[in-house]
This record gives C-alpha cells, sequence and structure tokens, in this order.
C-alpha cells in the first residue's frame, strides 16, 4: 500500500503566476514611457522659453552700451570720487543743484521710491547726484541736502571747469536765469533726465522725468540680473 507524501521544497512547484512575472517587465515599460513623457516636456519647455519675448524696457535702453564718461569729482566728505568705486553696482545719476525749486526735489523723491520697490536689490544700487552749481553748492550743503531726502545718496561736485566738462559728456544743457531781486539771486533751466550706468560701468538706460518710480525699478532689476 502506497503512501502519498507532500512534496517537499525541492519538489514544490513554481508558486509564482505567469501574470506576476510579466508585471515587472509592464513596470519597466511604465517607467520608460514617464521618463520619455519628462524629456519631452523639458524640451518643448526649453523650446518655449527660447521663444519668450525680450525684456522691453520702459526707459531708454543703449543697445550696445559704452564705457560711461568718468565723473572725477569730489564727494560731500572731500575725498576724490572715481565710477571705478562703484563697479559691481548699478549706478542713478542725476545732474541737479540744491537751490532747485522743483524737479530736482521731486526726482530725489523719487529715487527714494525706486529704492523701496527694489528692496532687497537696493543694496546693488547706488544714487548719485552731481551738482550743477559748484557756486552755491558747497560740500557741507550737498550734503545736508541729500541727508534730507537719504544719507546714502551720494553727492559729487568738482569747479566750475570740471563741472562744464561733465556736463558735456553726459549731454546736460544748462541755461542760467538771472533774478537779481531774489533772494536766490538766479536759478538754473537744465536737463532733467536720469542715467543708469550697469555694474559693468557702462551707460545702459535713461529715464525722463516724471517716469514711474516702479517701473524704473522694474528696468533697474532686469538690469541687475541679466
Amino acid at each position: 500500500m502506497s503512501t502519498q507524501t507532500e512534496p517537499g521544497p525541492a519538489d514544490a512547484p513554481d508558486r509564482v503566476p505567469a501574470a506576476g512575472r510579466r508585471s515587472s517587465g509592464t513596470g519597466a515599460l511604465i517607467g520608460g514611457v514617464v521618463l520619455a513623457i519628462a524629456a519631452v516636456a523639458a524640451v518643448v519647455f526649453l523650446v518655449f522659453r527660447s521663444q519668450e519675448a525680450p525684456y522691453t524696457y520702459n526707459g531708454g535702453f543703449y543697445a550696445q552700451p559704452e564705457a560711461a564718461k568718468p565723473l572725477n569729482l569730489t564727494d560731500t566728505n572731500g575725498k576724490p570720487f572715481s565710477l571705478d568705486q562703484l563697479k559691481g553696482n548699478a549706478v542713478v545719476v542725476y545732474f541737479g543743484y540744491t537751490t532747485c525749486p522743483d524737479i530736482c526735489p521731486t526726482t530725489l523723491i523719487d529715487y527714494q521710491v525706486v529704492k523701496e520697490e527694489l528692496g532687497a536689490d537696493a543694496d546693488r544700487v547706488k544714487f548719485v547726484l552731481v551738482t550743477i552749481d559748484p557756486e552755491r553748492d558747497t560740500q557741507e550743503k550737498l550734503k545736508e541736502y541729500l541727508a534730507f531726502f537719504d544719507p546714502e545718496f551720494i553727492g559729487l561736485r568738482g569747479d566750475a571747469a570740471q563741472t562744464e566738462q561733465v556736463e558735456r559728456d553726459y549731454g546736460v544743457l544748462v541755461h542760467r536765469v538771472e533774478y537779481p531781486d531774489s533772494a536766490t539771486k538766479y536759478l538754473l533751466d537744465h536737463s532733467t533726465q536720469t542715467y543708469v550706468i550697469d555694474p559693468q560701468g557702462r551707460l545702459a538706460l535713461t529715464f525722463p522725468y516724471g517716469m514711474d518710480p516702479a517701473l524704473m525699478a522694474q528696468d533697474i532689476r532686469h538690469l541687475l540680473n541679466s
């Protein structure tokens, strides 16, 4: 009489179903498809990104900027100044004077707003006022005047010949109007645009008087990061 014995491990049939064996191949296939889709998506993203419209500056932009003319003047602490000292920063330059009744103070107030709009980027932007009235704007007067707006604003001054030279270099027009019976004696009609020098020391942008400070900040930020 024979007896049946339970099959041992060596005799155990392969209990993994065929479907189970195919599942590993299916997983690999799905993984490959996912990777392929991701690769295609990356290519499409790069193509669309390359086709994005270039940034359009709100101010006047020099497509081929050249090195800014030097401003070898004296700061309000009596120290020689050179634009090379500010390399690596965007430099916002304005030509005005402390007795200016309207446009100059309005512009400096706009610069305050620009600085606020820039946020953390403001650390890489320097604001400079070059006086066109060295006859009345002493270093002390210029320093006190700028401190009213922002003590970090830089004031520059030269003698009459130096002032005329930088005015010519930057195309600044100045016309003296006499008022002999007034306390100021004279006023200066002058060009009102703002000049922006990029971190490489090149004249890159100009802003007209009265431009929205938010738009100025937008242009400066793009200039910093381009």
